[in-house]
């Protein structure tokens, strides 16, 4: 549905060959925002349409503030800055015992997802402030509160989004900028999740769908949800209806998650 709750808004999303990340450039967009996306795998960026998409490193502080020099020279404003970048759960053995992470394994979504949100908001908040507005919005996931077994790196980067962001609510407030999340439940058809319930089945003798299964009977609304209904609530995150919040993460969680 075209409401146009971002119309002459110009919003930025990192990580935008993601699942998620390509769901939230469409609904951007649906809403009358002028998206700009980018991706560190230009392959990923290739499906995305009606969109103005680059190769940029969110890890890189240089590349990323060069990225948003040109945006900015470009609209004349910066005013939603999203980051939904990430790296392969192997990597880090997620779905694993903690017993079977490394502490090198610990630290990867440390630094590809809390990381690259942290050097995104950084750089986006040098443009923010001198225009006095905008919005950055960070992304984190139901482990954040819940902390289930086998999640050890991802829940632990998780939370400390939340925290990050809430502190930089605090510190940029004043400049009028929001730093606002949304923490979102398991979204079905990510990679990412598919990858989670058949490693953590196989560790209990379940199915990847019986996984599935056992993890919505933990949801009051007994199901997961989709990335594009993810998208929908970062697109409220964005808007001036969310316009004084901040320091807060919508919690997108289908009751799983009670306060």
């Amino acid at each position: 549905m075209e409401n146009n709750l971002l119309k002459n808004k110009t919003a930025v999303v990192f990580g935008a060959g993601g699942n998620l990340g390509r769901q939230v450039v469409k609904a951007f967009a649906e809403q009358g925002a002028t998206v700009f996306a980018s991706d560190i795998d230009e392959k990923s960026l290739l499906p995305l349409t009606g969109v103005t998409s680059h190769v940029v490193d969110a890890l890189d502080e240089r590349a990323v503030e060069h990225y948003l020099e040109k945006i900015a020279a470009q609209t004349g404003q910066l005013d939603v800055v999203i980051n939904l970048a990430g790296s392969d759960p192997a990597a880090y053995n997620h779905g694993k015992p903690a017993s079977d992470v490394s502490l090198d394994q610990l630290l990867i979504p440390m630094k590809t997802a809390t990381g690259t949100q942290f050097i995104t908001a950084k750089v986006a908040h040098r443009f923010m402030a001198t225009q006095g507005k905008g919005t950055i919005i960070f992304i984190t996931s139901t482990l954040s509160k819940i902390a289930p077994a086998w999640t050890t790196a991802l829940t632990a980067s998780h939370a400390a989004t939340e925290a990050l962001a809430m502190s930089l609510a605090t510190e940029w407030g004043p400049e009028g900028i929001r730093v606002i999340g949304v923490r979102s439940e398991a979204m079905t058809e990510s990679p990412t999740i598919d990858y989670t319930f058949t490693t953590m089945g196989q560790n209990i003798g379940l199915s990847r769908q019986e996984m599935q299964g056992w993890v919505e009977e933990k949801v009051p609304l007994r199901r997961l949800t989709k990335g594009h209904e993810t998208a929908q609530a970062i697109v409220l995150a964005a808007s001036d209806l969310a316009g004084f919040m901040t320091g807060t993460f919508l919690n997108h969680s289908g009751g799983h998650v009670l306060n």
